[in-house]
């Protein structure tokens, strides 16, 4: 039986705006791996860290955005024949040489990323010529359509400008692109959020479905905790640029520990259900310049303790399920109750006390 492997080994990353000691540390201290052919969403406040940390993985920071320390590996081949790739210390032509073919992205924006004066076909060409200079251009004519109807869309597209698509079509196209070259790495920035929930749901279902036939991994970042669960194995929480939970997507979305999360699950309606209060989560994100003493969620926290505002929590392991979460309410050192919220169990897709 062939095990898998971690495709990407991230450790203790780090990524500073500006220089010396006028610097803001936008991602800190994050660690994790990713599994071939896995899904980990990453979720989180607009000015989280999420995509500065994809951004900084990639090699992508535009300045004053500095990586200012850690260690990332990403690893390609079938196991036996494995390459391990420094892609911190990577030059810029082991860059050209990865992107694409080997780790591509899909932004936000699609009519941002798009060649408003080019046809869509133009821009399939242009990828496919450049990673092969030795194909024709009738075979890189017939590699779009396949790739256009792995989307969902129909060959005429092709002939059409970015403007003349929707929001959701030329996101489609996006994802076609990104998958031209079969990368093993996709990594989509927050690719849904200008669309209407009903083309979300499409687009993650038909993501769903090209990474169980193709085998890519995946990094999926959205604010909206409700996407990841169809989709991720694992969903990594971030708050002020750190990592405030972990854990395996179902257990998460049903079971938080971590009072942050909790208040992303209540700023979204649900789909299906009984309806319910939104909650959402009382305060702004705090000033990466100046953040508070110990969490950095205390401020906003109705749960905070004295200890809260002082000292900041490790990101440990805090249930039988192995998720971690860096909250003091979990640590068995402080006389107190857990609150009942952040107390449940998942299991077999039901919440239990």
């Amino acid at each position: 039986m062939t095990l898998e492997h971690n495709i990407l080994d991230v450790q203790d990353f780090c990524v500073d705006y500006g220089y010396g000691e006028s610097a803001v540390r936008a991602v800190s201290d994050v660690s994790f791996t990713l599994g071939a052919s896995r899904v980990l969403g990453v979720a989180g406040e607009s000015g989280s860290g999420k995509s500065t940390l994809v951004y900084g993985l990639t090699r992508l920071l535009r300045a004053p955005g500095v990586i200012s320390d850690g260690e990332v590996t990403f690893t390609i081949g079938a196991e036996g024949d494995q390459r391990a790739f420094d892609l911190l210390a990577a030059t810029e032509q082991d860059l050209r040489a990865i992107r694409w073919s080997h780790i591509s992205i899909v932004l936000q924006s699609a009519l941002s990323a798009l060649n408003p004066m080019r046809r869509i076909g133009r821009e399939f060409d242009e990828v496919l010529r450049t990673h092969d200079k030795n194909s024709s251009k009738e075979s890189r004519h017939e590699r779009a359509i396949e790739l256009l109807a792995m989307v969902g869309l129909d060959a005429d597209r092709l002939d059409r400008f970015p403007h003349e698509l929707s929001g959701g079509q030329r996101q489609r196209i996006m994802i076609a692109m990104a998958l031209a070259l079969r990368p093993e790495l996709v990594i989509m920035d927050e690719p849904t959020t200008a669309l209407d929930v009903v083309t979300q749901r499409e687009i993650v279902s038909e993501l769903y479905e090209l990474r169980r036939q193709l085998g890519f991994a995946m990094i999926f970042i959205t604010h909206d905790l409700s996407l990841l669960v169809e989709l991720a194995d694992e969903i990594m929480v971030m708050y002020a640029g750190h990592i405030v939970e972990r854990a395996a997507a179902t257990d998460l979305y049903h079971a938080p520990r971590h009072p942050y999360t909790l208040g992303l699950m209540n700023s979204f309606p649900p789909l299906h259900g009984e309806r319910k209060e939104l909650s959402g989560i009382p305060g702004t994100p705090p000033d990466l310049k100046s953040l508070p003493a110990g969490c950095s969620f205390s401020p906003r926290c109705a749960y905070a303790m004295d200890i809260c505002h002082s000292s900041k929590p490790p990101l440990v392991p805090v249930d039988e399920t192995g998720r971690l979460a860096a909250c003091w309410l979990h640590d068995p050192s402080h006389s107190h109750s857990v609150p009942v919220e952040l107390a449940r169990k998942h299991v077999r897709g039901v919440e239990a006390q």
